[in-house]
């Protein structure tokens, strides 16, 4: 007997290790874009000989960030007090709430400001712009920033511009500008784009996804280990797919602030709102939002779609802004902050390869798109602009493309010294993109007016 005994307890404690294994083994994947911004150093291609670097456009994402909002005010909340004081909160719908909470003691005095590790990943960039391309930061020269005015965004351009050893309020250059929402946030300036935002059919898409793959009986499962069964019965499935998709949001949160949550003498157990989910299900989640972002922002189903034209005056501003510092102005460089979306579109305009292939199966799109290697944290397009430096080449000019630090190509573009493209090639490209398929005549062209008729 005692044998049989010594036995069961070894299989049970087996089991508990497996399972904890199973947990550690996904704790630090499916965060999708809210993946923390990694640097591999790659081997950069040499500079082309007789060719130096002279200016770079950069457009990025802000960094890992706190909340926005104050976790009282989530979905997830009013939902838990709701069933607190009808009396039906189980042992583990208590102790989410306390995890909330214990959130909230971390995020109320810091929303909408970077993290520690925002910060990190913005300096980092902005540390290894100045390294690699040395001779664009010329003394006296000026790096001008465009940022949605927002903390997040505005302390992201500063983290960037400390790692490039400057700083916002330099006197000899412009002010920072933080009224460019048509290049930055499209969304504001066309009807069409907020419509689709709200009503468009990638949302039929995700809600397809999540009710092909969630298991059997999902919702009545993870639910009621938080509420006893009547409460749940009085929710209807909106209510319930609403609570499950914000819970797994707020969940995000704690992948920025890691450093904070040990500062703060939490532990993250304590803090951990992924512990109740599975790996599979975290997997579930993780693609539902890259589907939202694919199909909202990304290539989707149609890259002509009105979610990657959207990005249209944001391609025409790097191009007349390329073209104007080519000519010797003292800017350095021009950096602007924006949205996760704002880059995942632009990266389809562009047609940069891994970023721009269409997906018609709903079900594979994570095969030609991956929201983590796209848009973490701190995304960011660069393009480096080299100009001729001897009496032959001198009227030259020649342009990398990198996404995220890494050099990429843009798919229908040829060149013979990859990575590398001269620079009037690149022009008639997307003149012609822009003529032929995306209704617009001339760089000059009123892109306020061209986002107001979208459709």
């Amino acid at each position: 007997m005692k044998k049989s005994l010594f036995y069961l307890s070894f299989l049970t404690s087996l089991a508990c290790v497996n399972i904890a294994k199973a947990q550690n083994n996904c704790s630090d994947q499916f965060w999708g874009s809210e993946s923390l911004y990694t640097f591999t150093q790659p081997e950069y291609t040499p500079t082309p000989a007789e060719y130096t670097p002279i200016f770079i456009n950069y457009i990025g994402r802000n960094g890992a960030s706190h909340m926005l909002k104050d976790v009282t005010t989530s979905f997830v909340y009013s939902i838990l007090m709701k069933a607190d004081s009808a009396h039906s909160l189980k042992v583990d719908g208590n102790k989410l709430r306390k995890m909330l909470l214990l959130i909230q003691s971390i995020e109320r005095p810091k929303l909408d400001n970077l993290s520690l590790s925002g910060i990190d990943e913005l300096k980092g960039i902005g540390t290894r712009m100045r390294v690699n391309y040395r001779d664009v930061f010329k003394p006296g020269s000026c790096v001008k920033v465009s940022a949605l005015k927002q903390n997040r965004m505005t302390q992201s351009a500063e983290a960037l511009l400390a790692g490039l050893g400057r700083s916002l309020d330099n006197p000899a250059c412009d002010k920072p500008d933080y009224n460019d929402d048509d290049n930055l946030q499209p969304l504001g300036a066309a009807p069409g784009l907020k419509e689709f935002a709200t009503t468009g059919d990638w949302k039929d898409n995700v809600d397809n996804i999540r009710d092909a793959k969630r298991p059997e009986n999902f919702n009545v499962r993870f639910l009621t280990r938080f509420f006893e069964q009547k409460f749940f019965d009085s929710i209807d499935e909106t209510v319930q797919n609403k609570f499950i998709a914000d819970m797994y949001d707020l969940s995000l949160v704690t992948n920025s602030i890691k450093r904070e949550i040990t500062q703060a003498g939490y532990t993250w157990a304590q803090l951990d709102i992924r512990s109740f989910f599975t790996c599979e299900e975290l997997e579930l989640f993780d693609k539902l939002n890259s589907a939202a972002e694919f199909y909202k922002s990304g290539p989707g189903n149609d890259k002509a779609g009105i979610q990657v034209r959207s990005a249209v005056p944001l391609l025409v501003n790097f191009i007349n802004t390329t073209d104007a510092y080519s000519v010797g102005q003292t800017v350095a460089a021009d950096v602007r902050f924006t949205t996760s979306g704002s880059i995942a579109s632009l990266a389809a305009l562009m047609n940069i390869k891994g970023a721009n292939k269409e997906s018609a199966d709903i079900y594979k799109f994570d095969k030609v798109w991956k929201a983590s290697e796209v848009i973490p944290l701190a995304a960011n397009i660069q393009w480096i602009l080299y100009k001729g430096t001897t009496p032959d080449t001198r009227r030259y000019y020649v342009i990398k493309f990198m996404m995220n630090e890494k050099e990429v190509a843009i798919d229908g573009l040829k060149t013979n010294a990859f990575p590398y493209y001269q620079w009037d090639d690149v022009k008639a490209y997307f003149l012609k993109k822009l003529n032929d398929e995306w209704d617009v005549e001339k760089l000059s062209d009123n892109m306020h007016n061209y986002l107001l008729n979208l459709k």
